[in-house]
Order: structure tokens, then C-alpha cells, then sequence
């Protein structure tokens, strides 16, 4: 089991590789919707605007590549679950949308800020 520090520090982490997506993505025109997106065994870490298209977001960070790419944290389980949250988020909205996008945001921590790649339709909405 993890200690609480090493929780803290991981989700602090995560925050951080949140926040850097979010700018990264506001800065090409993207509109957040939402944040942190929870509910019942599911979460997304953003829900943007991108036009028309709705898109659910998964942001990986990491300091290095000992553990792997970024993307390949985002393994078919964890697509489960963000694609739960997503059919939650859709009910609980009320809007249709046409366009749905799953993406993924990978941000490498560098000494010169962080490396942030975005993959678009990373994974199928099915």
C-alpha cells in the first residue's frame, strides 16, 4: 500500500499535468467544460470544446520514461472507464452532441517546462 505522502504527491503530480493540458489546449481554441470529472467508479480528467466536437480527455504525466510512454498508461481498462464517464457526463448534460473525440495528453516534465503531446481519437468511442 502507498503512504499518504506518496498519494499526495501523485495526485499534486497529476494536478500539475492537468493544468499544463488545460493551458496547452485553451491556447488552440479548446473550450473546458469541466474538470476532474467523477462518478462512480469513473473519472475524465477534462471535457473540452473543440468546435463542435466534444471531447473527453485523459491526461498522463510523467517525469521520465522509466515507467513508459505516457499513452501507454492509458491501457483498455483505464478506456473503460473514461468512456463510462463520458456516457455519465452525456446523460447527466442533457445535450446531444454529434461529434464525441476521446484524446489523450501526454506531458513529459523537462527543465525547460513541460513536452506535451495530444493525441487525438487516441481511442474509439465503442
Amino acid at each position: 500500500m502507498k503512504s499518504r505522502t506518496a498519494l499526495v504527491s501523485r495526485a499534486a503530480a497529476g494536478n500539475e499535468g492537468e493544468r499544463a493540458a488545460a493551458q496547452y489546449l485553451l491556447a488552440r481554441g479548446y473550450h473546458i467544460l469541466e474538470r476532474n470529472f467523477r462518478c462512480a467508479g469513473a473519472e475524465v480528467d477534462l471535457i473540452a470544446l473543440d468546435g463542435a466536437t466534444l471531447v473527453f480527455i485523459e491526461v498522463k504525466l510523467r517525469r521520465s520514461l522509466a515507467r513508459g510512454a505516457p499513452i501507454e498508461a492509458v491501457t483498455p481498462a483505464k478506456q473503460l472507464r473514461v468512456r463510462r464517464a463520458a456516457q455519465v457526463y452525456l446523460s447527466y448534460s442533457g445535450r446531444i452532441f454529434q461529434h464525441i473525440r476521446f484524446d489523450v495528453v501526454s506531458v513529459m516534465k523537462s527543465a525547460k517546462g513541460p513536452d506535451i503531446t495530444h493525441l487525438k481519437a487516441a481511442f474509439a468511442t465503442t
